[in-house]
């Protein structure tokens, strides 16, 4: 994989860059208000790395061809950036794997976008991946989740004092340039060989007062277990309830919600303890429940102009109400409640959260969800959704 470079945003303002071919480029929010990057017009250096909440990181986009890029923040009149790539020889072993068309992998105009997986597990050794999913993007239309392991003992040791410090089981975003998810549900590709690793929190909520350590290049990991995969179904019936996956290990149990339409969401979240349910036999595999307390709404379009903008008909992107630096829609296993009666900001109500569930057979169950690690709506819908927690 090609070099990474970070683009830090402080203060409403695109730090100038310049890169050579073959570079991917990461945009990282760091102001307490939202974001986006993207180009004004659709041409030959289109890109929209999409809005970015208050400590959050966009995919990689790649630039392979030399030029001047001039792009845009949409919240903000008159905060632009330049992106000045360089002509020099380009790196062959940096250019996005391109040769499966029925991934819907296309080269547009020398960008491309790296595939992303949200990161848990304590131990390099044993860790697990959740690919971070575009409806709209027939390369990433799958819902996957992987064991893997890292290669190199001085990567492991490295991964085990992040978990091993205060950053603790916050969220750990791997990227890679594997084009072919269908390669990586078949077993034919097992090996990541140069990805990067993004340790960020999202600032404010719900992890406060932690240094951001960073990216780390050029680190291979091990695909050792296909947990689950699926290609999104977008005719299929939603369930009674919301389905979700839960995997893991007898450490860290993980449960992810299941997706195979919009509108939907994606979240992971670690389980605060190991549920009735989990056993030996558990392992290496996801166990399907339905939280049946939970369901997804539609939301009136009408309102939909008031909360929110849809960026190119797919990427939706909420407007925090004022003071409230996190999405107007919440994770549903994470329950929020006005601070005053007379609906102010909206906090924590406590935690962990118990929830009755379903497992496959009919028998019921109970989980209890202690941390958030993940979740986003913004890559997954054509329309919009607003959870229960009625």
């Amino acid at each position: 994989m090609g070099k990474t470079v970070i683009v830090d945003i402080r203060n409403s303002e695109f730090p100038p860059i310049t890169i050579s071919p073959g570079t991917y480029v990461v945009w990282r929010n760091l102001d307490p208000y939202p974001h986006s990057a993207e180009t004004d017009t659709i041409s030959d250096l289109f890109f929209n790395a999409g809005p970015m909440l208050p400590g959050e990181t966009s995919a990689p986009v790649f630039f392979r061809l030399s030029g001047i890029t001039s792009y845009r923040c949409r919240y903000h009149a008159g905060m632009n950036g330049v992106i000045v790539v360089q002509e020099t020889p380009i790196v062959e072993d940096a250019k996005p794997h391109n040769d499966h068309e029925h991934d819907g992998n296309h080269d547009h105009g020398g960008l491309a976008h790296l595939h992303g997986f949200v990161t848990g597990g304590r131990s390099g050794t044993r860790l697990f991946m959740s690919h971070t999913p575009v409806l709209a993007d027939p390369r990433h239309c799958y819902q996957v989740i992987l064991q893997g392991s890292l290669k190199d003992p001085k990567h492991i040791d490295s991964y085990n004092a992040i978990r091993g410090s205060s950053y603790g089981d916050r969220r750990i975003q791997i990227f890679h340039s594997q084009t072919s998810l269908p390669d990586i549900g078949s077993g034919k590709t097992t090996l990541l060989p140069n990805a990067s690793f993004s340790y960020y929190p999202d600032l404010k909520h719900p992890d406060d007062g932690v240094d951001i350590p960073g990216l780390e290049e050029n680190i291979p990991v091990s695909i050792d277990k296909v947990i689950h995969f699926h290609k999104f179904d977008t005719d299929a019936d939603y369930p009674d309830g919301l389905e979700y996956l839960v995997y893991g290990d007898l450490d860290d149990i993980f449960i992810d919600h299941y997706i195979n339409r919009a509108p939907s969401f994606h979240s992971v979240a670690k389980l605060a303890n190991q549920p009735d349910f989990w056993n030996e036999s558990s392992l290496g595999r996801a166990v399907h429940v339905v939280v049946q307390s939970k369901k997804i709404e539609p939301i009136p379009s009408k309102l939909i102009q008031r909360l929110a903008f849809v960026d190119n008909a797919f990427h939706i992107f909420w407007l925090p109400p004022s003071g409230l630096y996190t999405p107007a829609v919440q994770d549903p296993l994470f329950p929020r409640k006005p601070k005053t009666p007379n609906n102010g900001p909206l906090e924590y109500t406590g935690g962990p959260f118990e929830f009755e569930v379903v497992l496959e057979g009919g028998k019921a169950n109970k989980i209890s969800v202690g941390r958030s690690i993940h979740f986003d709506v913004r890559l997954l819908n054509h329309g919009v959704f607003l959870p229960d927690n009625a």
